[in-house]
């Protein structure tokens, strides 16, 4: 049975995130990712209770709504949540602000991926729980994605 496109696309945005690995980035040689998450990402939420490995990244597909314009242009929009989880002695803020900084940098240039028919990704919302937690820290990202359905 083939995927649904809300998994096709989640699937597309948990393999490229995993490619913030503390090295220069695929994206842009001049970038130099500041996290390694150690291919910590996951396709499901998480709560800071249950994480044990960190820095770690899950998503969650939220709502999606669809846009049928014409039989051969259907435009859906789909809201996904990225919860990013890190440990840090006395700077586990400083290390979710850094974490943020990598995905957006993904997320920056994943915008119009044409092969996976993304028209658009939009960040929504950053927020994180400003050393609430220390030494663990929360940051938590919301996306709208805009993509072509396949007829």
């Amino acid at each position: 049975m083939p995927q649904s496109r809300r998994t096709d696309i989640i699937d597309f945005l948990v393999s490229n995130l995993k490619e913030i690995d503390g090295q220069q980035s695929g994206f842009d040689s001049s970038y130099t990712y500041t996290t390694n998450i150690f291919n910590n990402v996951y396709r499901k939420i998480k709560f800071l209770d249950e994480v044990n490995d960190f820095p770690a990244l899950y998503l969650n597909a939220g709502t999606e709504i669809r846009d049928f314009n014409t039989k051969s242009l259907t435009v859906a929009t789909l809201d996904v949540t990225i919860r990013a989880y890190v440990y840090g002695e006395d700077d586990s803020q400083t290390k979710a602000d850094e974490l943020v900084q990598d995905i957006e940098h993904v997320i920056y240039n994943l915008a119009g991926s044409p092969e996976k028919g993304i028209l658009n990704i939009q960040i929504d919302n950053v927020s994180t729980d400003e050393g609430l937690a220390e030494p663990l820290g929360l940051a938590e990202i919301v996306l709208t994605v805009e993509y072509r359905l396949e007829d």
